[in-house]
C-alpha cells in the first residue's frame, strides 16, 4: 500500500488524549527538505516522506494549541486503518464562527 495524501482524505487524528475524525481539506504547500522553501503552487497530492503544509477540518471541536504557544499540545498523528500516515505540528488555528 502506498501512502498518498490528497485533499478530501479522511483519517483519525490523535492529539495528546483526543481522538477525532478529521478531513484534509486543502494541501497548501510542499516544502523542499534541502532548502526549506515552500512551493509556489499547491500540490495535488503528497507521498510518503514528503513535508507539506495542509489544512485539516475537524467534525467536533478539539482542545489544541499552536506550536509557538504550547509545543506539548500542538503535536498530532493522523492514522488510517491502524497505521500512522502522517505526523505534524499545528502552526495556525482557524476558527469558524
Amino acid at each position: 500500500m502506498k501512502n498518498i495524501l490528497c485533499a478530501g482524505y479522511t483519517a483519525v487524528c490523535h492529539a495528546h488524549t483526543a481522538v477525532e475524525d478529521v478531513t484534509v481539506s486543502l494541501l497548501l504547500h510542499k516544502i523542499d527538505k534541502k532548502t526549506g522553501r515552500r512551493s509556489a503552487k499547491a500540490p495535488m497530492f503528497v507521498k510518503e516522506g514528503d513535508v507539506c503544509i495542509v489544512r485539516i477540518e475537524c467534525a467536533q471541536p478539539l482542545c489544541l494549541e499552536t506550536y509557538e504557544d504550547v509545543p506539548q499540545l500542538s503535536r498530532f498523528n493522523l492514522r488510517d486503518e491502524g497505521k500512522t500516515v502522517a505526523v505534524g505540528k499545528i502552526t495556525k488555528l482557524i476558527f469558524d464562527a
